[in-house]
């Protein structure tokens, strides 16, 4: 007979045997993204190896079965679009691929590794494919768009982080509340987002009182669609504030991993970052969103 003592023990036992690793990936729509998971054990044989990849803990994604690729019940949705790489699973890499991303591929992805009893959660973030160029003056106004892609939104839905260069924090909007506490000082009292309007879903951004400074990137992360929208915004020397053009242009997928669990939005402490354009085998290295050099790849 089990005593509650043992029972309790080996609660504890699962627990730490499911301890997992959270990682943030990003991808462009139509592009790819690599879904990284491995081993820890150094000596592998082809029976250790089965592994089951699951998005949101539920849709069956990729198997690795005794150290083969099975699609046996996999979801329609990842027909032809996800695959692993054979000759890394000696070396404990079961990562995957996913191909021809959609907006729903958003969301949490679970790796099982069964001989280790262990779960690592990848979450993976959807960038749309354009991004809009905004030239404007000196001294003038910009409203740089974004907007969420549901009809419906409860004030509970609505966390949505404004960034410059991914590093300056512009503004928050959290649960429904604006938040400029962590707000950089170089954007006090210059910005502005409708209360109506954001409760309607348009989270757009307007900055007054433009600098030379202000030019650079700013990316809307919708937090709750897993979504990331960029604006590319210029600003000009001039006494008058000139005509608004209004470009697309291709925007590039981030090949970076941040194999960290982490709020990406509010964290300065040091990441272990890797670049994942050789992969699968990345290259990693200490950094910080606050000094880090990001190389970009095409994600068309």
């Amino acid at each position: 007979m089990i005593t509650r003592d043992c029972i309790v023990l080996l609660h504890l036992i699962m627990l730490i045997n499911e301890v997992s690793l959270q990682v943030s990936v990003k991808g462009v729509i139509g592009g790819s993204a690599a879904l990284p998971c491995s081993s820890k054990q150094s000596l592998l044989t082809v029976e250790d190896i089965t592994v089951n990849w699951k998005h949101h803990d539920r849709l069956k994604v990729y198997d690795i079965v005794k150290g083969k690729g099975s699609l046996e019940g996999q979801n329609p949705e990842y027909k032809n679009r996800a695959e692993s790489f054979p000759e890394e699973y000696l070396r404990g890499n079961f990562s995957i691929k996913l191909n021809n991303l959609q907006l729903t591929d958003a969301g949490k992805y679970q790796c099982y590794i069964i001989e280790e009893s262990t779960i690592q959660t990848v979450e993976l973030f959807i960038e749309e494919p354009h991004r809009v160029l905004i030239e404007h003056s000196v001294g003038s106004s910009a409203v740089l768009p974004c907007s969420s892609r549901k009809s419906q939104l409860t004030t509970e839905d609505i966390t949505v982080h404004w960034r410059h260069n991914e590093t300056l924090k512009v503004y928050d909007i959290i649960k429904g509340k604006v938040s400029l506490e962590q707000q950089d000082s170089g954007y006090y009292n210059r910005t502005e987002i409708i209360r109506e309007k954001y409760l309607k879903g348009n989270f757009s951004l307007k900055l007054n009182n433009l600098q030379r400074n202000d030019t650079g990137t700013y990316t809307c992360h919708v937090t709750n669609e897993l979504l990331i929208q960029s604006v590319k915004l210029e600003v000009n020397q001039g006494a008058q504030a000139r005509t608004e053009k209004i470009l697309l242009v291709p925007l590039l997928s981030v090949s970076i991993l941040l194999c960290m669990n982490f709020n990406p939005f509010l964290t300065a402490e040091p990441l272990q970052l890797c670049d994942v354009g050789g992969f699968p085998h990345m290259n990693c290295f200490l950094g910080s969103f606050h000094n880090i050099s990001i190389g970009l790849r095409s994600g068309l």
